[in-house]
């Protein structure tokens, strides 16, 4: 189930609205078996020569559960399944270069989860060489990796840096052991510290830290004590992701006590207390959930409207196509989405018979694209000009006229002004925007969660890495 957005207690308009966040547009929950491996073939083999290619891997695997998680993951003590999994992630790459022909520059790599820093040295070095063989190489504009510091040894270290690692995300949630011991998390300060001098020595120095606010015996003055102590650490991103309680969804999530949730104007109140002191230590706001130092990439990709997002939340790249390699994963192209099997058996079962894993996905309309542009910028930007993005897709001037009389009805009044054809959010509380996107989803957002299955986690309640991210983050 969506978690509600809100602004406070006093706010009953549209405290209670519902809504994705948005990594896609159409959402998820709408893919179909109408795009499939035939699709994804075609679009695979339509890609150009000159085309930017980024790449997420997902390594579904964890030491342990993080009872807050919502990714697709496992769990496992032992090496040998990861090393199985390597094996057919390689089998899907050479796939992949089959229908490609070796066309597109792959400019971005990154490694997700589950935890890729349990992934041993041969098999990250196996990783990479199958991608530099299966695409026309460049040195990666951002070659990342997620790393968990419970499972990240001074070994990893050293060879994310000789590989050319340049961007390190860290999980580190809440500093609080009371917290941690309430999310299934240990997870010490000192722990955190020793990594990140151990990434700084060996070079690794461009840092994300990720932390969530909503969390089970979280309190505001506690979790000020965690930004504080994350401030030191001086990452140039700091991701202020929402706890998003689903147990519904996620069984697991069972193991948190509902009354051990700070209720909505308390994590309210813990993000605007968060947002201030991010602001005052240097930190500029982007998007609805990140913030980054004002000459970061992605700060300055916010300032010049570069900034993009897709299924791995705010980025600065501009390429063509993103793809989606390992269970799960969602590919992004021009004509649309596609997503891998979850199930293992299933994922293994195919790549092993020589076929592309791709169980569902979604081709675009030209409408999709009008709303997707509507969306991705209101996401990115907290506005968007409606006349301009209406021009663009070679549509009336008016054609968003309905939408523009919903925002201007009183439910919207406390979030978001319409002047003219533009729109923008005028609340501090920037999550808020995903309320406002929802009036230009045609499909409706009401229903965008009421699909758990085994096999698919709706987009929004994925993982706000216990180590890494399937495809995005919850709230």
């Amino acid at each position: 189930m969506a978690e509600t957005v809100g602004v406070n207690a006093q706010s009953p308009n549209w405290l209670g609205l519902e809504a994705p966040r948005y990594t896609s547009y159409p959402t998820a929950h709408l893919f179909s078996g109408e795009v499939n491996a035939g699709t994804h073939g075609e679009w695979l083999r339509s890609v150009r020569e000159d085309a930017a290619v980024s790449v997420y891997i997902h390594i579904p695997f964890c030491n342990e559960l993080c009872w807050f998680c919502g990714c697709h993951t496992k769990m496992t003590k032992r090496y040998e399944p990861i090393e199985r999994y390597v094996r057919v992630l390689l089998d899907e790459i050479a796939l992949l270069k089959a229908h490609t022909g070796g066309r597109g520059h792959l400019v971005n790599i990154h490694f997700g989860g589950g935890s890729p820093s349990l992934l041993e040295g041969k098999d990250l070095i196996a990783i990479l060489e199958a991608l530099a063989s299966a695409f026309e190489f460049t040195s990666p504009g951002e070659l990342a990796i997620e790393l968990d510091p419970r499972t990240t040894t001074r070994e990893n270290i050293a060879l994310y840096a000789s590989l050319g690692f340049n961007r390190i995300s860290i999980g580190i949630q809440d500093f609080d052991p009371v917290v941690q011991q309430a999310i299934n998390r240990i997870q010490p300060l000192s722990m955190v510290t020793e990594m990140v001098a151990q990434l700084r020595a060996v070079g690794l120095s461009h840092l994300n830290a990720d932390l969530i606010y909503g969390l089970p015996k979280q309190t505001l003055a506690g979790f000020c004590d965690t930004l504080e102590k994350t401030i030191l650490l001086a990452p140039q991103r700091i991701s202020l992701f929402s706890y998003a309680h689903v147990p519904q969804v996620k069984k697991h999530q069972r193991l948190i006590a509902t009354e051990d949730l700070p209720t909505e104007p308390q994590k309210l109140e813990i993000y605007s207390a968060a947002s201030a002191l991010l602001e005052a230590n240097g930190y500029v706001a982007v998007g609805m959930d990140h913030f980054a130092r004002a000459e970061d990439t992605l700060a300055i990709a916010m300032q010049d409207r570069s900034l993009r997002r897709n299924f791995q939340g705010y980025v600065t790249d501009a390429t063509d196509v993103l793809i989606g390699i390992g269970a799960s994963a969602i590919s992004q192209f021009p004509q649309g989405y596609v997503q891998n099997s979850a199930q293992a058996v299933e994922y293994r079962t195919q790549v092993s018979a020589g076929q592309l894993p791709s169980v569902r996905g979604w081709a675009f309309k030209n409408d999709d694209r009008a709303r997707k542009q509507v969306i991705d910028t209101l996401m990115c930007f907290m506005e968007v000009d409606l006349a301009r993005v209406a021009a663009a897709n070679g549509l009336a001037p008016d054609y968003f006229a309905e939408e523009v009389a919903t925002l201007r009805g009183a439910q919207y009044q406390a979030i978001v002004a319409v002047e003219g054809p533009r729109v923008h959010l005028t609340t501090p509380y920037r999550m808020a925007v995903r309320a406002v996107a929802s009036v230009f989803d045609r499909y409706g957002a009401d229903a965008w969660y009421e699909r758990p299955t085994e096999e698919f986690v709706p987009e929004g309640l994925s993982c706000t890495k216990c180590g890494g991210t399937s495809f995005e983050r919850e709230m």
